[in-house]
């Protein structure tokens, strides 16, 4: 898929789901007053509005405090040239004045496109509670090679284990050179032990296996979220 003035070249058709991702840092002290909008407000406006689906994720422990990650997917990026489904639920003076108590609230807020690349992830029924989130930046020109070792040789334990493993590129509003890759967790007891590979591989097969990732990947972070059930549909 192209993004922007980006053209991305897969080794192979890549078969691709498209999201909104916006990163929000809610004001602790607006903290209750920002759920509580979300909730009783925005859910219901955005479900009057047309909006299908989207997931809500907060930092645990690990991580940025108050941050919260909301997925939207989207069919195409001409849906954008329509009105949001905000402004058809309340029109614009009511998404208008729903926006400003929502500004009220956070601190900062950023947004890009994300595309979920389906033939190397593995996608289970039912979303998991807790997700771990590792973000890569690949080396120019690396895409393929990093695409082709995650179906040769990480898929295939995720598949083998039963564990949700969500790979995304990033697009237009961050870099498209950064990968996110996402484990699915049930509790946090799952931790325990070190990361997933580690656990199904040993420490020298998943050392053997990173090692084939050198010069192709950087591992730029790590963090912990929770789905928040009451904002999710």
């Amino acid at each position: 898929m192209a993004l922007g003035v980006s053209a991305i070249c897969f080794a192979q058709p890549q078969s691709t789901a498209t999201a909104r991702v916006v990163y929000t840092h809610v004001k602790p002290d607006m903290l209750d007053e920002w759920l509580d909008l979300q909730k009783n407000e925005v859910v219901p406006a955005l479900k009057k509005g047309g909006t299908t689906t989207r997931a809500v994720y907060v930092t645990t422990i690990f991580g940025n405090s108050y941050e919260y990650l909301t997925v939207t997917p989207f069919a195409k990026f001409a849906d954008f040239d329509s009105p949001s489904p905000l402004v058809k639920a309340l029109g614009e003076a009511g998404a208008a004045r729903l926006g400003a108590k929502l500004r009220k609230c956070t601190e900062s807020q950023t947004s890009y496109a994300n595309t979920r690349l389906t033939d190397i992830s593995n996608v289970l029924d039912a979303p998991t509670d807790i997700i771990v989130t590792a973000r890569y930046r690949i080396a120019p020109g690396k895409m393929p090679d990093f695409e082709a070792l995650v179906k040769s040789d990480v898929l295939p334990v995720y598949k083998k284990a039963k564990v949700s493993l969500l790979v995304n590129r990033r697009g237009v509003g961050a870099n498209p050179n950064d990968v996110t890759m996402v484990t699915g967790l049930s509790k946090m007891a799952d931790l325990e032990g070190g990361p997933f590979l580690t656990k199904q591989l040993g420490a020298d097969g998943a050392a053997k296996l990173n090692a084939k990732f050198t010069g192709i990947r950087t591992l730029i972070e790590v963090a912990v979220r929770r789905r928040v059930a009451d904002l999710s549909f």
